[in-house]
């Protein structure tokens, strides 16, 4: 029989299990708030209380198995593989993959990048935005309805905060649906097109760090950048040493091949660095690791993520990062 899950996992926790510490059958990891600046800010946590939201994907139903649908997909179809998925990805000596396993790397990753509450959170905060506007015409007007996209909406007895968080919660099963018929065009066009590649970083005290919204998509043109553009680059850590990035433009014959590439010394120091930092930029809530990865975030964070000086060399950077202890 069914069951009605209600804490949601928007980052799977056999995703979250490669950068935590197991302890018995139970997996714990170390969290570090976006926007915290010091060391006394991480704690630790279950995975099992980390990236979830209460009834992020229950559909609308008349039975369990029509609410959980969603939820199901992703557990059943997706998650189900990651271990799998992982030990290709991380295994140095698999360089030649199947087509389904091409498949499932692909999809666990596009997948990933979309079912995150980033999306249902930009809408809810533009309808919130949306949705004060009117109130104040409300009552500029002296009425107690307004009409958007052709439908009247009635505020009669109702605050915005209350309004707001009603009309999000009715089209919220919505817009779970329509990120998910998204990811499976893209998933589509980046079977295609993508090479696979992962990277590895060799270095003792360099560490990646994830996030709550672990997808970072880049462009060569970041000024027409577009979320849903099949052109960018899609990267997501595996491990503190592995990550993977999805890049299009891939020709036929090298599809089933991974490439992998090993970076050491200042290269391991650049790419964990900017790595990282993509995930804090990236992130909502939390980024995670190691206690000892998110410690060395927080002791080149300023350095790292201020704009370079003009005049200013690289060089010069990693003088100053190895000054802190880098």
């Amino acid at each position: 029989m069914a069951e009605l899950v209600k804490r949601q996992h928007y980052v799977p926790r056999t995703y979250l299990k490669h950068f935590s510490e197991q302890s018995g059958d139970k997996y714990f990891i170390h969290a570090l708030p976006s926007e915290a600046t010091g060391a006394d800010k991480i704690f630790i946590s279950n995975i099992a209380n980390v990236a979830f939201e209460r009834h992020l994907y229950t559909l609308p139903g008349e039975t369990i198995e029509q609410q959980m649908a969603v939820e199901k997909l992703y557990s059943e179809e997706l998650e189900v593989h990651y271990d799998s998925i992982y030990e290709i990805l991380t295994d140095p000596d698999k360089t030649e993959i199947s087509p389904k396993e091409r498949e499932l790397i692909i999809s666990t990753v596009v997948t990933m990048y979309y079912r995150t509450t980033k999306w249902v959170n930009a809408s809810r905060k533009l309808m919130e935005r949306v949705f004060a506007g009117a109130y104040q015409l409300c009552e500029q007007k002296g009425v107690d309805y307004f009409s958007f996209e052709n439908e009247k909406f009635s505020i009669a007895g109702k605050n915005l905060e209350e309004f707001t968080k009603e009309f999000n919660k009715e089209r919220q099963p919505g817009m779970i649906l329509i990120q998910l018929e998204t990811a499976f065009k893209l998933i589509a066009l980046r079977i295609l097109n993508d090479s696979i590649c992962v990277n590895k970083i060799e270095g003792e005290n360099l560490e990646f760090v994830t996030s709550d919204n672990p997808v970072v998509a880049k462009n060569n043109t970041p000024e027409r950048f577009a979320p849903f553009d099949p052109a960018n680059t899609l990267e997501l850590p595996l491990d503190s040493k592995h990550k993977l990035v999805l890049i299009p433009e891939c020709p036929q014959e090298l599809r089933n091949r991974i490439f992998r590439r090993t970076s050491t010394a200042h290269f391991s120091e650049v790419e964990k660095l900017t790595t990282n930092y993509s995930q804090m930029q990236n992130s909502e809530k939390h980024i995670f690791g190691s206690k000892k990865a998110l410690e060395s975030y927080l002791a080149t964070k300023q350095e790292s993520e201020r704009p370079i000086q003009d005049g200013e060399s690289t060089a010069d950077i990693f003088k100053k990062l190895k000054e802190l202890g880098l």
